[in-house]
């Protein structure tokens, strides 16, 4: 268990954690067709942003804290290259997916400006289309160290960067 466990143990964290720091796809949609809708309101941008920020730092907690629960009964898979794919349909679908698409749908709900909602939109279809694209084909989660870094780069962009932080 010495360092075969290490070693395999720290590049799915590596890869899961980065790929969790992204927080939230949802809204339903199933399909990158479905765009996400950013409802607007009375929130200034300043307003929006430290509450869009607040969301991300809250679920890159909860997702560290169900990631460090799912390893214990998952704990006999980690270094099993023929189990490598059922860990991380696990591990997508217990801990990335859910926690992905709660924080889009909670960014989504704030009510942005309505001049800084397109941004906040691109930025919510990127971690969307990323979580789809990894459901498709698990190699995105597997060999990738940052397979969210388009998201975090727009999430940068945006000025949110406590979520751009979030990914990493």
């Amino acid at each position: 268990m010495g360092g075969g466990f290490s070693k395999a143990k720290g590049s799915l964290l590596l890869g899961v954690v980065l790929a969790a720091l992204l927080f939230a796809v949802g809204c339903g949609s199933s399909s990158s067709d479905d765009e996400i809708t950013v409802k607007t309101g009375s929130l200034s941008k300043s307003e929006f942003i430290a509450k869009a920020d607040a969301i991300c730092a809250a679920a890159r907690v909860e997702f560290e804290a169900k990631l460090a629960g799912l390893f214990k009964p998952q704990h006999a898979l980690l270094g099993k290259p023929d189990r490598e794919d059922e860990l991380f349909t696990t591990i997508l679908n217990k801990v990335v997916a859910p926690n992905y698409e709660g924080e889009i749908e909670k960014i989504s709900a704030l009510g942005a400006p309505k001049a800084y909602a397109p941004e906040v939109a691109v930025f919510l279809n990127s971690i969307q289309t990323r979580l789809e694209e990894s459901s498709d084909d698990l190699s995105l989660l597997e060999d990738s160290h940052f397979p969210f870094q388009k998201s975090a780069d727009l999430a940068e962009k945006a000025g949110m960067q406590g979520c751009a932080k979030s990914f990493g």
